[in-house]
This record gives C-alpha cells, sequence and structure tokens, in this order.
C-alpha cells in the first residue's frame, strides 16, 4: 500500500520572503491559519492570503516542469497535472498546478517535482497533516520534511 502525502507549494511574496528566511516557522503559522479557517472567515482568510502570496503562474510551471521531464518514461502531463510514476524507485507522485497554488500528492519528500521547482525563486512548501514547512530555496530551513 503507497501513503501519499499531500504538499501545499505556495508563491510568497519578496517582502514576507524576506522577512522570513531565516523564521519559516512565522510563515507556516499563516498559512495553518488560513488552512484552518471556517466558512464563516473566509474573507479574513482570503484577505491573509493575498496579502502573503503572489499568483502562481500556471503557464510558465506547467511548460518549465513539461521542458524538464518530457524525456522521462516516468513523466505524463494531462492539461495542469503532472504525473510522475517510477518503477524503479517506487517514487509516485501527483502535482496539479492552480493560480492560487500548487498541490503535490507523493509518497517521497524527495520527489522528482520538489527537486525540479528548487530552481523558482520564494516557493514555500507546507505539508499540513505533519506540521511540516520549508522554502524550496533558501538554504536555510528550521524543520524539513522527511
Amino acid at each position: 500500500m503507497i501513503i501519499l502525502r499531500t504538499f501545499y507549494i505556495f508563491k510568497l511574496n519578496n517582502t514576507y520572503s524576506c522577512i522570513a528566511k531565516n523564521k519559516p516557522l512565522n510563515i507556516y503559522i499563516l498559512y495553518k491559519s488560513i488552512y484552518s479557517y471556517n466558512k464563516n472567515n473566509v474573507m479574513v482568510a482570503y484577505d491573509l492570503f493575498n496579502d502573503i502570496s503572489l499568483p502562481i503562474n500556471s503557464d510558465f510551471i506547467n511548460l518549465y516542469l513539461f521542458n524538464r521531464l518530457k524525456e522521462d518514461d516516468s513523466y505524463s502531463k494531462f492539461k495542469s497535472v503532472h504525473m510522475y510514476n517510477n518503477y524503479y524507485t517506487n517514487e509516485v507522485s501527483k502535482l496539479s498546478v492552480f493560480n492560487s497554488y500548487i498541490k503535490l500528492k507523493s509518497n517521497f519528500y524527495d520527489n522528482t517535482f520538489i527537486n525540479n521547482l528548487k530552481e523558482i525563486t520564494n516557493l514555500f512548501v507546507c505539508d499540513f497533516m505533519y506540521d511540516k514547512y520549508k522554502f524550496l530555496n533558501h538554504k536555510k530551513s528550521v524543520k524539513k520534511i522527511k
């Protein structure tokens, strides 16, 4: 049985990225609070999300991943959904690109998509189920996802 973990990837604006560079816990707490808001506070969550995040350029991300992985037999793509199923490493990953975030389901943390997205600036990964988080492209992280 394969257990898939869900990771959410956000694009931080430059101000919050600089402020939280050495303290990513602060950004994680903000995203966790947005994730946890109920229907009564949806406008507060929406405003907070727009304050700290930038829109995802889905066309760029889709083309970027496609160009990097198109030669790999384990990779497939349909519209904004990227799949990676490697028989040899047992990696199973599904990445969906939306305008406000990227959703990744995978049985590996150091998966193909994470490794390819590391070159894009200000991306922040959250695993809300296990309270794990990190910057993809910053050298320092307080709590790495395992």
